[in-house]
């Protein structure tokens, strides 16, 4: 095998990864937080997320009209906006969270616990390289 070779399928695993997970994250991980954090002001989500505030806010927008999220002026400040789920965005999000975890587990079904293990070693140690971190 030369390197070339693995490369090519890291890269086709990636992009399998990213078409297989990648469409639904946006919503999903605001679902995520917003379950954990009930009235949590727009601007702490737009820090959470490190997105352009106008993406934000297109999502959101969508969101809103899907009824997924409730938009609330805070009493004590009008200028903040502050968000939290819906029902139909808390039942959404618990039926994601089920479907992920079933996703996740197929993904990685062929693999033994054991080669989870070294995969994740070996991909952590190249990912720490080319962000240049340090590798112990």
């Amino acid at each position: 095998m030369e390197r070339k070779e693995l490369l090519s399928l890291l890269q086709k695993c990636g992009h399998h990864l990213h078409h297989q997970k990648g469409k639904k994250l946006g919503q999903y991980r605001i679902l995520l937080i917003l379950k954990d954090h009930p009235n949590l002001p727009q601007s702490d989500l737009l820090g959470c997320l490190h997105i352009q505030a106008g993406s934000l806010s297109e999502i959101l927008l969508k969101m809103e009209s899907s009824n997924l999220i409730i938009r609330t002026k805070d009493s004590l400040d009008k200028r903040r906006v502050l968000l939290s789920l819906s029902e139909a965005g808390l039942l959404k999000v618990n039926t994601l969270i089920k479907e992920y975890e079933a996703e996740n587990e197929m993904l990685l079904s062929t693999l033994t616990d054991e080669e989870c293990m070294v995969l994740y070693s070996l991909l952590s140690r190249l990912y720490k390289n080319w962000k240049g971190e340090d590798y112990a």
